[in-house]
């Protein structure tokens, strides 16, 4: 039977830096944005953002602070905080960084699509970022049909070898929605491609937020911005 991925795994190999339904390869870390780009973090505060916390009891000024343009996330309690406004086709460049010493499964994610109301995991689509799985994605109420169902999930998972810095340093995720399709890139190497994405309810519509994700470890995030794609 034929395996096919293969033809990505190719892909993955021989063209890591675009693919010729996105406009442009993935910008190196702290480029400048793009003249038409939506700047998502503003580098000091939260305008523009909702958090959602597992825990309501928590107050939400607790779990992020800003300093130098970069953006703490504590990880606890569980949540994540989700842009107001919601996008279709785009390009999105997200910076990260686990702090030095972060503990070895250092885990959060860049949820697209988000289009429910506020719960622990949201309808959409997790771009993976624990340690070591960066660039998997993981859908919940979403159909990648490419994907196995891995406990209650379709999670697809990454098409390269991990291109994951080491803690301390900054990472680049550069994702490109277009339509039904998502390509995704850790650090300019393409990591994972899914097409023919639905909603379960079988809505081809896949306008939604974007969301930072606490899951129990400090993380911090900088250079938030998309570009909106045609």
């Amino acid at each position: 039977m034929k395996n096919p991925r293969l033809p990505l795994l190719l892909l993955a190999c021989l063209a890591p830096l675009a693919r010729a339904d996105n406009p442009a390869p993935p910008l190196p870390l702290q480029s400048a944005p793009p003249a038409d780009a939506v700047i998502l973090w503003n580098g000091h505060d939260l305008t523009g953002w909702s958090v959602f916390l597992k825990d309501a009891s928590v107050n939400p000024d607790t779990v992020w602070s800003a300093a130098d343009g970069i953006l703490n996330l504590t990880g606890q309690p569980y949540g994540y905080v989700r842009s107001q406004q919601a996008f279709a086709s785009y390009y999105l460049h997200v910076e990260w960084r686990y702090p030095a010493g972060a503990p070895a499964n250092a885990n959060s994610g860049v949820f697209i699509h988000v289009h429910d109301a506020n719960a622990i995991w949201p309808s959409g689509i997790e771009c993976q970022l624990k340690t070591g799985e960066a660039g998997m994605l993981i859908a919940t109420n979403v159909d990648i049909p490419a994907a196995p169902l891995i406990a209650k999930k379709k999670r697809l998972k990454t098409l390269a070898p991990q291109a994951e810095k080491p803690f301390g340093q900054w990472n680049a995720y550069d994702i490109f929605c277009r339509g039904a399709t998502v390509d995704v890139y850790v650090n300019g190497v393409l990591a994972n491609h899914a097409e023919a994405i639905t909603y379960a309810s079988g809505s081809p519509d896949l306008s939604g937020s974007v969301a930072l994700q606490l899951e129990g470890t400090p993380i911090q995030f900088r250079n938030v911005w998309l570009e909106p794609l045609k």
